[in-house]
């Protein structure tokens, strides 16, 4: 047996040990780039059912053993980088020659067993390798009887996060995503869990695009594959190489209501970029602008899509008799008028749709007369279908010739959809049978992740910001997480610089832009309801936002940050610190330079208590003062995705146990006790 040491600096290693996801990947492109036809992914489990360790098995090449001590003691220089495909022909992944660090993003313990045939004939090659000792691998080279080449990598002690991730429903769906353009190309055969990965099977569409760049003088003629998926996939933007083969993935970042895409940007440029494309838009050119010119085709592509899915709606009204026009028109005036009132309706169309034919038809008369004639016509249509009083008919009537109908609508729907969130926000915080069923970061945060107006109303409107989640992602550890973003709500384990295992329950980030030459950067993290905020995390969040704000990709910016760490309590000298004189309560540092600095440590009550008085003068205009009932049934009707099963149901009809009844019987069950995330 052989043990060789890898020349690098510790922090340099550490920055190739990604996520889980990553990590597991990685594995699955090694074995591609060794010509592996099948490749399985297993979990090994005990007889309890947990998830002992991770096995990636293939039939390739195998690890050269001529080379095997060469390759695991040097960092870089891979024979990748100067081949240009496999041997079978087929485009190369990994060209960095640091691919197998990036299994210990999974576990503590790797170990690899290959089969390769030498020149001297068939041989076995052992591997060892642990997290504690990153740079040292145990190798041993034996001859083997074995009839075909292939490679199993084992990973065992595995990550909390790992646990989580390998646990969830999500794996299959990301590996499918990032590896379809590869699968689809070469038809290798992937299993994940004895499944096997075909992103054939799950494509609605896949439609190909070409975008021109301009650089260097020159044009750039940009592939883009935009593949749409029958089932629910996260969304996804992946920088490739000019074969297809995914190098980085990042958020598309556009509005597409209801879609649910990947799209492939295939430049070759983008392999010898790898260590930039982290950077996304604050890159060296020309990758922001081929990401910016594959966000534009997708808008365009999805804005075409939605003009489409409008007129096949409008199609259907006219065939269910709800459209308020009959016949067609070429009289210019008549078609103006159609014209306006498809506009408006379209736009209100989620409340519209969401009715029964009977009053979608009645909703669209209104609109119609809402936009075609004068305002006082819609007076006597106000009294007579919505029994208004006289005062109330002509307020309604001054309203709309400021604003529609469906604005008004929507407006009064919006805060009362709010109220009811606010209702059972408090109710899930606050009451300890349902805090018993609500996981926090399963269900909880994610539902925060779509209601982020409750910290501040800014945060609702704002778009997202790659750059600064960029930024975030790469400090933060510093928390005890890895890249924790809007798009990833759970927590991931990583090792702060004493060794130590650190957890970070939930990160939001967003940029509010006040000007050309103004910003200002909004983050919050969040601590599970049952953590009190202590001096300890309040210096942790302050590090790390002078840290962020003073990062170089921000320098000579006009930039306000505010840094918010949210907990269920604060400790008697967390409060002290948070509640100082001449200064705003809940600030806990506030500096002009060298950054424009803000950071604010604030209870859960005092979220609710702040989004309640934002709501209040409208709350009291819409006379209307949710129950807890009507809160759930809010969370039922849009977030029901992350609840319990218990919360699904409404309250159990007459006659039949209630919902009290229900709901103490099952907390009452051995067989589902409180989660130990809360």
């Amino acid at each position: 047996m052989t043990r060789v040491t890898v020349t690098a600096a510790p922090d340099h290693l550490d920055r190739l040990i990604g996520s889980p996801r990553t990590g597991l990947l990685e594995l699955i492109w090694n074995a591609l780039d060794a010509d592996a036809s099948d490749v399985h992914v297993d979990l090994d489990v005990s007889g309890l059912g947990g998830i002992v360790s991770l096995t990636v098995r293939d039939n390739g090449e195998g690890i050269s053993a001529d080379r095997a001590e060469t390759l695991f003691q040097t960092l870089g220089g891979s024979w990748k980088k100067l081949a240009t495909a496999t041997t079978g022909g087929r485009a190369l992944h990994g060209r960095q020659g640091g691919g197998r660090f990036a299994a210990y993003g999974l576990g503590q313990d790797v170990s690899w067993t290959s089969f390769n045939r030498a020149t001297t004939g068939m041989k076995e090659i052992s591997i060892r390798g642990s997290r504690a000792s990153a740079q040292e691998f145990d190798i041993e080279v034996a001859d083997s009887n074995a009839e075909e080449t292939g490679t199993e990598v084992r990973i065992g002690t595995l990550t909390d996060a790992t646990m989580r991730y390998l646990d969830s429903d999500r794996v299959g769906d990301e590996l499918t995503a990032a590896l379809a353009i590869y699968l689809l190309k070469y038809h290798p055969h992937v299993f994940w869990r004895e499944k096997e990965l075909d992103p054939a099977g799950l494509i609605s569409e896949r439609t190909e695009y070409e975008v021109a760049v301009e650089h260097d003088g020159a044009t750039l003629s940009i592939p883009v594959t935009l593949i749409e998926w029958r089932t629910k996939f996260d969304r996804a933007l992946y920088l490739c190489d000019a074969d297809g083969t995914a190098l980085y993935e990042m958020s598309p970042g556009i509005q597409a209501p209801g879609a649910t895409f990947t799209a492939y940007v295939r430049w070759d440029g983008f392999s010898d970029r790898i260590h930039d494309l982290t950077l996304e838009g604050a890159a060296a050119e020309p990758v922001p602008a081929i990401i910016e010119a594959a966000k534009e085709k997708l808008r365009d592509h999805y804005k075409q899509r939605s003009e489409e899915r409008y007129s096949r709606v409008i199609e259907k009204w006219k065939r269910e008799d709800s459209y308020p026009f009959r016949g067609n028109s070429t009289e210019p005036v008549e078609v103006a008028k159609r014209d306006l009132f498809d506009l408006v309706a379209i736009h209100a169309l989620p409340a519209v749709e969401d009715a029964d034919p009977a009053s979608r038809k009645l909703s669209l008369r209104l609109l119609r007369e809402a936009v075609e004639t004068s305002p006082g016509a819609v007076h006597a249509i106000m009294q007579e279908v919505l029994n208004l009083s006289e005062a109330e008919a002509e307020e309604l009537r001054v309203l709309i010739e400021k604003t529609s109908l469906a604005g008004i609508i929507s407006a009064a729907k919006l805060v009362a959809d709010r109220l009811e969130f606010l209702a059972s926000l408090e109710a899930i915080i606050n009451e300890p049978d349902l805090k018993k069923v609500v996981k926090e970061r399963s269900q909880l945060h994610r539902i925060l992740v779509n209601e982020t107006w409750v910290f501040r109303e800014e945060y609702a409107l704002t778009g997202d910001d790659q750059t600064l989640r960029t930024v975030l992602r790469q400090h933060l550890a510093m928390l005890g997480a890895e890249g924790v973003t809007m798009d990833d709500v759970d927590a991931q384990e990583v090792f702060d610089e004493s060794g130590a295992v650190r957890v970070i329950d939930l990160m939001l980030s967003k940029v509010i832009p006040q000007s050309r030459e103004h910003r200002e950067h909004l983050v919050i993290e969040l601590k599970r309801p049952s953590v009190h905020i202590g001096l300890e995390e309040i210096g942790q969040i302050e590090n790390y936002a002078m840290t962020v704000a003073g990062d170089t990709r921000f320098a000579a910016t006009d930039t306000r940050w505010e840094f918010w760490i949210v907990g269920d309590n604060m400790a008697p000298s967390a409060s002290i610190k948070a509640n100082q004189a001449r200064r705003e309560p809940g600030i806990t540092m506030e500096t002009d330079t060298p950054v424009n600095l803000v950071v604010r440590a604030v209870t859960w009550a005092q979220v609710i208590r702040n989004a309640k008085h934002r709501l209040q003068f409208v709350k009291d205009s819409l006379d209307y003062d949710p129950s807890t009932e009507a809160g759930l049934d809010y969370l039922r009707a849009k977030h029901a995705e992350f609840l319990p099963d218990l919360l699904k149901a409404p309250p159990a009809i007459e006659g039949g146990p209630t919902a009290g009844e229900a709901t103490d019987t099952k907390l009452g069950s051995s067989a589902d006790p409180a989660p130990t995330d809360l």
